[in-house]
């Protein structure tokens, strides 16, 4: 129990440290603390109340494997929280080590007289606890680590690992408003995204419903009208008179006007001749 005491205030140090956030580490989506607290009064239970030495193996024993049961399953609970199972593990390493000795083997404490010789004291039997033997499986994973004074006390390889896991998960978890920041960063620029794909497909639907241009008709062309020759000044005729006084000129003149107008009025008699005589 010391030693656990003195892991949550390295981590309460480590937190400080580094500059994480108290705030945010106690905001941490933890759930059923209280499979942690009925495992922390059985342990205490087992600590304070004196068991019969003949119910060590059977009451004791399965009040200690439930404690471990209901850390591991907070544990499992818990797994989304970063850096979490490494607790789980090192609980596991305890659970089984026990589980296979009916009890956690433990080294023969050392003790200091007050004549500076050390001696070992035999390690009680108790519900949880029990001296190591040349029997015992895995022995590895015992209470073989001794954490010198003023703790005093022996320790296994799962509680070291159970200490990392908790300095680890109150590291972490005092980062959580940096991991946040970057997700609501990713997930704005997500939605700024979407809003720009809407736009796009709102312009293409307007697009499609626009009625299609019908293509402007060319005027049909005219063929092209020939140049009109522009008329001559003065019409000549080939039988014209050169001069006023010419009387020969004059009557081809009279000649030629009469024989056009009988052209233009073909029914018209024609008008007899000043010249010829008329009839008696």
């Amino acid at each position: 129990m010391i030693t656990i005491a003195i892991v949550g205030g390295v981590a309460l140090v480590v937190v400080l440290v580094t500059r994480g956030s108290f705030s945010q580490l106690f905001r941490l989506p933890i759930q059923s603390i209280w499979m942690v607290l009925v495992a922390l009064a059985i342990q205490i239970l087992l600590a304070f109340v004196d068991i019969p030495a003949d119910r060590l193996d059977d009451l004791g024993f399965g009040l200690v494997m439930a404690s471990y049961a209901f850390l591991l399953a907070f544990c499992f609970v818990n797994l989304r929280i970063s850096m979490m199972w490494i607790i789980g593990l090192g609980i596991a390493l305890n659970a089984l080590v026990i589980g296979l000795n009916q009890g956690m083997p433990t080294r023969d404490n050392e003790v200091t007289t007050r004549s500076g010789r050390t001696i070992e004291e035999p390690i009680e039997r108790t519900a949880k606890h029990r001296p190591e033997s040349g029997d015992d499986l895995l022995p590895f994973l015992g209470d073989r680590l001794r954490v010198p004074y003023p703790i005093d006390e022996v320790i296994s390889i799962g509680d070291v690992v159970i200490g990392l896991g908790i300095i680890l998960v109150c590291y972490q978890g005092s980062r959580v408003r940096r991991r946040r920041s970057s997700s609501l960063r990713s997930e704005r620029t997500a939605r700024i995204a979407a809003r720009m794909r809407q736009r796009e497909r709102k312009q293409d639907r307007e697009t499609e419903r626009e009625p299609a241009r019908q293509p402007e008709t060319q005027p049909e062309r005219l063929p092209p009208v020939p140049p009109v020759a522009p008329p001559s000044v003065k019409e000549t005729h080939v039988l014209s008179h050169d001069s006023a006084d010419d009387t020969l000129g004059v009557e081809l003149d009279q000649v030629y006007a009469r024989l056009a107008g009988d052209e233009h009025g073909p029914d018209a008699s024609p008008k007899p001749d000043e010249d010829e005589p008329h009839g008696p």
